[in-house]
């Protein structure tokens, strides 16, 4: 690094990042990242609480409402590769505020929407639509939030802080379930859309005012020099910085933007593909449970009340698996996904076992929420991990983008097997099946990687430059 002296002082941007400590600014930064993914859990998880109170209402069918939420899912699948696209292009920040913000003013708009098909039984159409754009805005948020917080945070602490951010996920998967328990009652069913609408937008806020560009992205993208100036002593108070000094990229992080060629070049090309089976398999696991359990609960004589405090068991879980991924993920890398990947399989099978104690099957559920929520959590680590700062939105968005094909399983294979009338206690041997082979393409995963490092612990893996300087059509492929 240059002297301070130097009027044109060169600081490898590297160095700069990962030599700081976490110190004030950078814990406001992760709670606000964290937030920012609980208002997207909140939205994750409101349609297997406004579900069962729909079909109560409207007295539909139980597989009517399958378009409509399939629908959400969709629009997930769409947003995550093409927000993430866009925030490798436009920035990060601009992206999450945007998601927020179309989150908050569509769960407004849901109200009357909810309102109209219980009144009516009609306007699923709408009610489709609704969802698919919910889907886009929540599937944006996702990769931009992780993506910033990877580059503003040290590679010593990144995967620790990536799973504490990640934990706003299960944070807010469990906030409808406790609305349910205690508003609803009281207030009705508008109370679950009224808090998910106040949410992202005071969150949106927050962020606006307080949580700056990523750094890496400012430097990559040019013209930002005195912004990314600004925010280097923010980050690096310790560092004396003169106004001729300039901030550096390694010649590697320099490549095209929104190329998938990145995606499957080099070692890249086995870890991406696993990724995405281990995330599709999982999220079937993890939207079945949002989309099921509480109707399934209900079906088996729990009130609107019960079914969702006891349905707030499996997010709750997923708190306590981020708390011991906070203390392995660091030395043992992918190894706990794959434990949670084979625990979780029957734990998940018995969620609506008919035959447990009471105590016993809130500790099924809890269980089953450690380990499909832990899954999710780590996935989602490693994605800030082994992804480069160049192609780290595209690669967590089309990664979630696959994570929503499985998810949007969920509903489907739901809907099919209740209409083929199958005991509620035997729905769930479906994901249970696919956590199976979750668990088999993570145990690849964990072997490129371990070949690729030499050990559990993970890292970046490099991009392999003449595959990333191939120009690709950068929206081609991105729905």
């Amino acid at each position: 690094m240059a002297s301070a002296g130097s009027q044109s002082a060169v600081l490898p941007l590297d160095q700069l990042v990962d030599g700081q400590r976490l110190r004030g600014t950078s814990i406001l930064f992760i709670v606000l990242a964290a937030l920012a993914m609980a208002s997207d859990g909140y939205d994750l998880a409101t349609t297997g609480y406004l579900q069962p109170e729909v079909l109560k209402q409207s007295h539909l069918a139980r597989t009517a409402l399958v378009p409509a939420f399939s629908a959400g899912i969709i629009g997930m699948a769409v947003g995550g590769p093409l927000l993430g696209l866009l925030g490798d292009r436009y920035g990060r920040k601009p992206m999450v505020i945007a998601g927020l913000c179309a989150i908050a003013l569509l769960d407004l708009i849901g109200i009357r929407v909810f309102g109209g098909v219980m009144a009516t039984g009609t306007g699923l159409a709408g009610l489709a639509l609704l969802r698919f754009c919910t889907g886009v805005a929540v599937g944006g948020v996702f990769p931009n939030v992780m993506a910033l917080i990877a580059e503003l945070t040290p590679r010593t602490a990144r995967a620790r802080v990536l799973v504490i951010v990640a934990l706003g996920v299960p944070l807010g998967i469990a906030i409808p379930g406790l609305v349910a328990n205690r508003l609803v009652p009281t207030y009705g069913w508008q109370a679950i859309l009224v808090v998910g609408s106040l949410m992202p937008l005071v969150i949106a806020v927050a962020v606006a005012a307080l949580l700056p560009e990523s750094i890496k992205f400012l430097v990559e993208r040019g013209g930002r020099e005195a912004q990314a100036l600004r925010l280097a002593r923010r980050l690096r108070p310790d560092l004396p910085m003169e106004e001729g000094s300039r901030l550096s990229l390694p010649t590697a992080g320099k490549v095209t933007r929104g190329s998938m060629r990145p995606l499957f070049a080099g070692a890249l090309g086995l870890v991406t593909p696993m990724l995405w089976v281990s995330q599709a398999a999982n999220q079937m696991a993890n939207f079945f449970s949002l989309t099921w359990l509480p109707t399934l609960l209900q079906a088996g004589g729990a009130s609107t009340s019960t079914a969702g405090g006891t349905a707030a068991l499996f997010s709750l879980g997923g708190l306590g698996a981020g708390v011991l991924l906070l203390l392995v993920i660091d030395r043992l890398g992918v190894v706990p996904l794959v434990a949670m990947f084979l625990v979780g399989a029957p734990l998940v099978a018995g969620m609506t076992s008919t035959g447990l104690p009471p105590g016993l099957h809130a500790l099924v559920i809890a269980g089953a929420g450690f380990c499909v929520t832990g899954i999710q959590i780590g996935l989602t680590a490693l994605l800030g991990l082994l992804y480069p700062t160049a192609i780290r939105s595209v690669g967590t968005g089309w990664t979630q983008a696959a994570g929503r094909v499985g998810g949007l399983a969920a509903p489907l294979v739901g809907g099919l097997l209740l209409g083929l009338h199958v005991r509620p206690e035997r729905l769930t041997l479906a994901p249970a099946a696919l956590l199976v082979i979750g668990g088999v393409a993570c145990i690849v995963l964990m072997a490129a990687c371990r070949r690729q490092f030499g050990s559990f612990r993970v890292s970046e893996f490099p991009l392999v430059e003449n595959a990333a300087r191939v120009p690709v059509d950068p929206l081609a492929g991105t729905i």
